[in-house]
């Protein structure tokens, strides 16, 4: 701090954390940041809670957690990942379709046709969805090929088919409306329509709706400890749990758009 160019701060001192934080206009610390034992600092802390935890973590030197705390902290995160993947495990499986390692599945029409559509658990994790492409109609696609294409964030993401067969038709609603891929994806949002040759194809390896049940629940578990993974290997997603500000209300805002792109492009990579 200066005064008509003067310096009324001495050289070396150090400054409480709530001045440099702009709060105070003059503080020097004489606590040695040992935030807990400090009077002001705890009149402080009860004046401006959000600041608060931000404030000690940035100001005090790494000591060792003692074990017995451990279980606290890892309860926190504990908590929210859970609060997380909770909406994931309540997921229903219909029983009309068989299902593939792509989070895809098929379902036979009346016509004749085979239907075609991402999961519930897929379209949970892909919303939002700005723009909705598939391949051209008619024309064969082969197994472990993309067969489609969605905007996600200005991103675009291919979904890679465990099915090989000749197109016969695309879903037009997903031209005008493609949030309907997310919003209902085992119905109005399907993807496109095949011939029936499809189903007798030899190669064909498919999950029925009792081992699909067992794959998605694995598929869980796989995203839950990825977050986990996420959260302990990034010191901008912790600050961002405890620093009381803007409400965590889905994993990309938990572990970040560039983490969160990594376990999208994991689950739909070719299988």
């Amino acid at each position: 701090m200066t005064t008509n160019g003067h310096t009324i701060i001495p050289e070396n001192e150090s400054h409480c954390v709530w001045m440099d934080a702009g709060l105070v206009d003059y503080k020097l610390c004489s606590c040695g940041f040992e935030c807990d034992s400090c009077p002001f600092d705890s009149v402080m802390r009860a004046q401006h809670r959000t600041f608060a935890q931000r404030a000690s973590d940035e100001a005090r030197p790494f000591t060792h957690t003692p074990a017995s705390v451990q279980p606290q902290t890892e309860s926190v995160e504990t908590d929210s990942v859970e609060k997380l993947i909770a909406p994931f495990r309540s997921i229903q499986i219909p029983q009309d379709r068989i299902y593939f390692q792509s989070h895809t599945w098929m379902k036979k029409m009346n016509d004749g046709s085979v239907r075609v559509g991402i999961d519930e658990f897929l379209a949970r994790l892909l919303q939002p969805v700005s723009a909705v492409a598939v391949v051209y109609v008619p024309s064969h696609i082969s197994q472990g090929q993309p067969f489609a294409w969605f905007i996600r964030n200005g991103t675009t993401y291919a979904i890679h088919n465990d099915m090989s067969g000749i197109t016969y038709a695309s879903n037009p609603q997903l031209a005008k409306r493609p949030s309907l891929l997310t919003s209902d994806p085992l119905h109005e949002g399907w993807l496109m329509t095949l011939s029936q040759s499809c189903m007798s194809d030899p190669g064909l390896k498919f999950f029925t709706p009792q081992e699909y049940e067992l794959f998605q629940k694995k598929e869980i578990d796989q995203l839950s400890n990825s977050i986990r993974s996420s959260v302990r290997s990034s010191a901008a997603v912790g600050a961002t749990m405890h620093d009381g500000g803007t409400r965590i209300d889905n994993i990309e805002q938990f572990i970040g758009e560039k983490l969160y792109g990594k376990i999208l492009s994991r689950l739909l990579g070719p299988h």
